[in-house]
């Protein structure tokens, strides 16, 4: 079994096309001018990452944002609110019954849609495919 201790480069893409701010990454993927390799995870931010990119290589490294696990639930909020008094909360379980994808994040309450509920390989891709739900449907996500 691998771990993944942060979003893959394609996760990574998913977020920004959600319009998830990439400062809010705290680590990052690096890929140098002569590397040919997907890049190295680094424990920097990507905000940070970028400016010592700029300075020392003159910005010839590509420079991805990653995401943690903590960073990913940093951003989901933990109640929604639909319409003006239904209030939801957010839920995070691991189960054995869905061995394909036995991490889900629900947001339980009365009669919240049934796409409130996201499976996932691994917790990160259950968070990624929250925020995907969460942002298509207009709903805020919380700053770091």
């Amino acid at each position: 079994m691998t771990t993944n201790i942060a979003t893959t480069r394609e996760q990574s893409a998913r977020l920004l096309q959600c319009g998830v701010d990439p400062d809010t990454a705290d680590m990052s993927w690096v890929r140098g001018a002569a590397n040919v390799s997907d890049g190295n995870l680094s424990l920097h931010p990507y905000r940070r990452m970028q400016r010592i990119n700029w300075q020392s290589m003159r910005g010839r490294s590509e420079i991805a944002p990653a995401w943690s696990l903590s960073a990913l639930l940093g951003l989901l909020p933990k109640k929604i609110m639909n319409g003006v008094s239904r209030i939801y909360t957010v839920e995070i379980a691991y189960s054995h019954t869905f061995n394909d994808a036995p991490w889900t994040i629900n947001y339980e309450g009365n009669g919240l849609n049934k796409n409130a509920h996201f499976n996932g390989k691994s917790p990160i891709e259950a968070c990624v495919k929250a925020i995907e739900w969460l942002t298509a449907n207009n709903y805020k996500l919380n700053q770091l």
